[in-house]
């Protein structure tokens, strides 16, 4: 478990030079709208690169851009979720998010390159974040899903929840 919560907190600290905190997200969407905003694709785009490097690096795991790969990520987001529940004091929810941004990018641009869709700003009660839009109208939130899947575990598989995307 040392090794685990070791792992952890090396790889908390190598992101934390890459990528940087705080957004909020929702469930399901009611009162909610959309912006395109080509500066969160190219910012998600360098965090997605990042993270297959660092993925190899820290896991040995490799992420190759196919629907397949999105099996590896959950590996990656399940070790994390290992060990942030076996961690005191917690990581802050801003060192989360940073491996929530960097593994939530890898997700919405495998979606993007292989099912279309853009990157943008959504806003849902009154609380804007950045998202992704399908080519059929959904909205979704990767970064948001990738941190639930740290923070509370299996519950918030994104092997699910990419496969669910894949339905709508």
């Amino acid at each position: 478990m040392k090794t685990i919560v070791r792992c952890f907190l090396v790889a908390l600290m190598a992101l934390m030079t890459c990528f940087n905190g705080g957004a909020a997200f929702a469930e399901t969407p009611s009162d909610q709208s959309f912006s395109p905003d080509p500066k969160i694709q190219k910012i998600a785009e360098a965090y997605s690169l990042d993270t297959v490097d660092f993925s190899m690096k820290q896991f040995g795991i490799k992420l190759d851009w196919s629907d397949a790969s999105i099996a590896n990520v959950e590996q990656a987001l399940a070790q994390m979720n290992s060990s942030y529940v076996g961690t005191t004091p917690k990581p802050t929810d801003d060192q989360v998010m940073s491996f929530a941004k960097a593994y939530g990018s890898y997700v919405g641009e495998v979606y993007r390159r292989n099912h279309g869709g853009e990157w943008g700003m959504v806003t849902l009660g009154g609380n804007r974040f950045p998202g992704m839009r399908t080519t059929s109208g959904a909205s979704f939130w990767p970064w948001g899903r990738a941190f639930n899947r740290i923070t509370k575990g299996a519950e918030d598989n994104v092997t699910d929840y990419y496969m669910a995307l894949l339905k709508k």
